[in-house]
């Protein structure tokens, strides 16, 4: 037995990764926003893409993705490589996406939740996200949101005062809301060994870091919860592979090469 081997209880929520609840007691403590930190390529997308599938498949949670950057058919297209259909979980309102990226009219009819203004344009509002969000919630009754990524926010503003705002209310109002949220959020691997995180980090309940580690020629794979508040989570890097069956973390293994 080891000390993250624990009994889940009704306040925990199942990420849906495996290896990862055990990490952290069982899962993250619901109703709380939750910061997933990488580089490009780092499977930021996927996680937030199984956490939601897993949700709505298996523990019967249904889910909101939100998108500021790659729009939903591009999303649901990559993810069939794990037989995760996403137009079946709409079709079924057990996915719901809010789509404020800035490509529209490609791929296939648009999301039902489709920002007036997108990001990028002059009237971008944060306000009238937490609007869509909300009412995608009361429409399928959700329980676990994706933002993906805060990334995008930081090129909306002027100011790291804006952005620290705006960010700030957003996640006020789905804390409010009882959403247990991933906030995805682009970070490079120079900056993660520095430790030079940004303030998403410390605003929200818990950080999960997804490395990718090079090695020589080779490039390894690696999870790190850095951060998760009332949670005894495991101190160390562990392996973390991208299988058919989507991300998987091996809690009991060593990073190879570290």
């Amino acid at each position: 037995m080891y000390f993250w081997d624990v009994v889940f209880t009704e306040n925990r929520v199942r990420t849906g990764i495996l290896g990862l609840d055990e990490l952290i007691e069982g899962g993250l403590p619901r109703g709380f926003c939750y910061t997933v930190m990488g580089g490009p390529g780092s499977g930021k997308t996927l996680f937030g893409v199984q956490f939601l599938y897993t949700g709505a498949t298996l523990y019967g949670e249904n889910g909101i993705y939100v998108t500021l950057e790659e729009p939903p058919y591009s999303i649901a297209n990559n993810v069939r490589r794990f037989g995760w259909d996403l137009y079946k979980l709409e079709a079924a309102r057990k996915l719901v996406f809010v789509d404020a990226s800035p490509i529209r009219g490609l791929g296939r009819a648009a999301p039902l939740y489709t920002l007036r203004a997108p990001i990028g344009s002059n009237e971008f509002s944060i306000d009238d996200i937490i609007g869509l969000i909300g009412e995608a919630k009361r429409s399928i009754d959700a329980k676990r949101c994706v933002i993906d990524s805060l990334t995008a926010l930081t090129v909306q503003y002027d100011s790291p005062f804006e952005v620290r705002y705006n960010i700030l209310r957003l996640v006020k109002a789905l804390t409010e809301t009882g959403l247990t949220t991933l906030l995805l959020s682009e970070l490079s691997e120079e900056r993660m060994d520095a430790q030079r995180f940004g303030f998403e980090a410390f605003i929200a309940q818990g950080v999960i870091v997804l490395h990718m580690i090079r090695i020589g020629d080779s490039i390894s794979r690696a999870l790190e919860v850095r951060k998760m508040r009332g949670v005894k989570h495991l101190q160390r890097l562990c392996p973390m592979r991208i299988t058919d069956k989507g991300i998987e973390v091996f809690p009991e293994e060593k990073v190879f090469g570290l």
